[in-house]
């Protein structure tokens, strides 16, 4: 049974002759005769009867073409699924990231991404560092944007940029004067506290505060990013902090400053092991890289983050 044999009995079921399934397969009608009549020999049972001239399916011919339909169908979905990878690369790019990356990168990345993948799909799951480790080991996810991940069954991760973390407070608190932050300027100071989400700890830039022997208060903790930087934004507390999310509480009064020593984490795209990147998906790691990288530390450019923030307004 041969695809052009079903593909000539098809157009002739639906056209109701071998003229216009002939035209429609751009050959002559006898070549549509010649592949019906192959079919019915493979087949061994009639497919049509002649009556003054016109052709009538016979029953084992419309209960064969219910079958022939599902598998043209099938064919189609292909077809649309070969199109949708050849335009898209890959279908829709399932992203998740911690809420500060999910509002400070992303969105410029995407922006530019899409000036050359207009037709380009990307989903966006706003995760906890937890959840997103589990969506890559599930395969729930294609490309995980994080701080760095321990050493984790599944996962993959690649370096985007070692991002030093910033001083942040409310634009009327005293610091706001200075351009670099040290840590005797925060005595007596209320410093937000950081907290731990499963492996994941700040505990380089609590050595560095006791480590300087300076008393201060901590009175007010998170894990989240934006929640700290509202915190900051009621004047409650300063915070050393992620810059990420910086961008989007500048409105609110909250300012930044270099802070040294510097204190930096890393922060890297993560994937599923073994799992093969699609063309959208390394082109979109490309610009991610660029982005992330706008907010590393330099030594020959050491405030270029406060430009970054400065130049690019959400």
């Amino acid at each position: 049974m041969k695809h052009r044999q079903l593909e000539a009995f098809r157009n002739v079921m639906k056209t109701g002759t071998t003229a216009k399934a002939a035209n429609l397969m751009c050959i002559t009608q006898p070549a549509v005769s010649r592949l019906i009549g192959e079919l019915e020999i493979h087949l061994d049972f009639k497919l049509f009867d002649r009556n003054k001239g016109r052709l009538i399916p016979t029953p084992e011919a419309l209960k064969f073409f219910s079958g022939v339909e599902r598998f043209f169908i099938g064919v189609d979905s292909l077809e649309n699924a070969a199109k949708q990878i050849r335009e898209q690369g890959g279908g829709a790019l399932r992203v998740s990231a911690t809420p500060a990356l999910s509002t400070g990168v992303l969105p410029k990345a995407i922006a530019e991404f899409h000036k050359t993948h207009s037709k380009a799909s990307i989903e966006i799951e706003t995760a906890s560092f937890s959840q997103i480790a589990l969506s890559l080991q599930t395969f729930q996810t294609d490309l995980g944007i994080a701080h760095a991940f321990p050493n984790l069954p599944g996962i993959e991760q690649l370096l985007m940029a070692k991002v030093p973390h910033i001083c942040a407070m409310h634009e009327t608190h005293p610091l706001a004067q200075k351009d670099v932050i040290g840590p005797q300027d925060l005595t007596n100071e209320n410093v937000l506290r950081i907290l731990p989400e499963g492996n994941v700890n700040w505990d380089d830039t609590k050595t560095v505060l006791d480590k300087a022997a300076i008393q201060f208060r901590s009175d007010f903790g998170t894990q989240s990013s934006h929640t700290g930087y509202a915190m900051i934004a009621e004047n409650l507390a300063i915070g050393l902090i992620e810059p990420f999310a910086a961008p989007s509480w500048r409105l609110n009064g909250v300012i930044t400053r270099r802070f040294e020593p510097n204190i930096s984490y890393d922060y890297v795209v993560a994937l599923p092991e073994d799992q093969a990147l699609s063309r959208m998906a390394k082109d979109f790691i490309e610009i991610l890289r660029v982005h992330m990288g706008a907010f590393e530390k330099n030594g020959a450019e050491q405030n270029r983050i406060h430009r970054y923030l400065a130049t690019n307004p959400d």
